[in-house]
C-alpha cells in the first residue's frame, strides 16, 4: 500500500461534526479558512484529480470513506423522521425566500423531524439555521438572519484551487468573510436543533453549513444525491431553484415511482407560480402520478404552513412500518 498522507480518515466511524470540519478556522485571520481539515480535503480531491481521474490508490481510500459515511449515516437516522428541504445554493441570505425556509425548517424540527439538506449555501444554510435555533424565540432567528444579512451573497469560488492545488488567497479571504457570520452565530448556539447536512467535495469550493449538528460530507457527488433522496422517507419539499434541484426533484419522483425507498413520500413544492409557470414542474409531476394511488402525497403550495401540515399528517404505511420496527428490534404499537 503506497505511503501517502492523507487529510482525512478513510474510515471513518461517525458523522462529522462542525467543530471537527471547520478546526482550525479563526475569525481574525482570512488564511485561517484554507488551514481547516475540510479546506484541505478538498484541496488533496482537486489535486488528485477530482475522482474520475484519481489514482488508483485514492480512488480506493474516497470509496472506503463514501461507504463509511453513508453506513454512519444510516445509523445516525435509524428511528428518525427525516425530512428533507431542497432549494437553489444561490439563494441569498436576507431575502425573503431565505426567510421562509428557515422559519419552515425550525417549525418541522419543533415537530420532531429531523431535517436533511445538501449542506451548502443558500436554501441549505437557512434549512439548518432553522433547526438549529429550533429550541429558541423567533426572535433568536430574526436576530440570527440579521447577522448573516450583512454577507449575502457567496463569492465565486470555483477557480479557489487550481490542479495542481495552488490555492488563490484572495477568494479564500473572500469565502472566509461570507462564512465568519455563519460560524460565529452557530458558535453561540447552546443547545442546537439536530439536523444532518450531506454536501460534498465535489463541490467543496462552496463552505459547508456550520449550523447543522451532523454532517455526512462524500467524495462522489451521484452517491450523495440519490443517498441524500432515499434518507429523507417523510418527505422532500423544494424550494425555488434551478438546475440541481429540478434533478433532485425527478429523481425523487422516480424514487416514489417505483417505490425504490418502501414508500411514497410526501412532495411539496413549495412556490405555485414558480413550480407551475416559471418551471412548470407540477403538471409533468401530476401527470406521471395521475393514476397513482398515493398521488394526493404530492403537494404544490404558497403557505409554508401547508407544507408543515402535509408532511406531519403522513404516516408510513402499516405493512411497511411493522417491518422497519422489527428490523429496530422494538415491536409495533397496536393500531388504535
Amino acid at each position: 500500500m503506497p505511503a501517502v498522507d492523507l487529510p482525512y480518515q478513510p474510515f471513518h466511524g461517525k458523522l462529522y461534526a462542525p467543530a471537527e470540519l471547520f478546526l482550525g478556522f479563526d475569525p481574525r485571520r482570512p488564511a485561517s479558512y484554507a488551514q481547516t481539515m475540510d479546506f484541505r480535503t478538498y484541496r488533496h480531491f482537486v489535486r488528485m484529480g477530482r475522482g474520475t481521474d484519481a489514482p488508483f490508490f485514492e480512488g480506493m481510500m474516497q470509496s472506503l470513506h463514501d461507504n463509511s459515511v453513508a453506513k454512519a449515516l444510516h445509523v445516525f437516522l435509524r428511528g428518525r423522521r427525516c425530512v428533507a428541504i431542497m432549494g437553489g445554493h444561490k439563494l441569498e441570505r436576507g431575502t425573503d425566500a431565505y426567510r421562509r425556509v428557515s422559519v419552515l425548517a425550525r417549525t418541522l424540527t419543533r415537530a420532531g423531524f429531523t431535517l436533511a439538506s445538501g449542506g451548502g449555501p443558500g436554501a441549505m444554510e437557512a434549512t439548518h439555521l432553522g433547526a438549529a435555533l429550533a429550541a429558541g424565540t423567533i426572535g433568536d432567528l430574526e436576530t440570527a438572519l440579521g447577522g448573516l444579512a450583512g454577507e449575502p451573497h457567496l463569492p465565486p469560488a470555483g477557480d479557489m484551487v487550481d490542479a495542481r492545488g495552488g490555492v488563490d488567497a484572495k477568494i479564500v479571504a473572500a469565502l472566509h468573510r461570507w462564512f465568519r457570520p455563519a460560524h460565529d452565530i452557530a458558535a453561540r448556539i447552546r443547545k442546537p436543533g439536530r439536523s444532518v447536512a450531506v454536501p460534498t467535495w465535489h463541490y467543496g469550493h462552496e463552505p459547508s453549513s456550520p449550523f447543522a449538528t451532523h454532517i455526512a460530507k462524500y467524495f462522489q457527488n451521484s452517491v450523495r444525491e440519490d443517498g441524500l433522496l432515499s434518507i429523507a422517507t417523510y418527505g422532500v419539499i423544494y424550494s425555488e431553484g434551478k438546475a440541481g434541484t429540478l434533478q433532485e426533484i425527478f429523481q425523487d419522483a422516480a424514487q416514489n415511482y417505483y417505490r425504490t425507498c418502501r414508500w411514497f413520500s410526501p412532495m411539496v413544492l413549495l412556490g405555485r407560480r414558480y413550480w407551475t409557470r416559471t418551471y412548470p414542474v407540477a403538471p409533468v409531476l401530476a401527470k406521471l402520478f395521475a393514476e397513482d394511488r398515493e398521488q394526493h402525497r404530492l403537494l404544490v403550495t404558497d403557505d409554508i404552513d401547508d407544507a408543515v401540515r402535509h408532511i406531519k399528517k403522513f404516516k408510513p404505511p402499516a405493512a411497511v412500518a411493522r417491518v422497519l420496527h422489527a428490523e429496530r428490534g422494538r415491536r409495533p404499537r397496536k393500531p388504535r
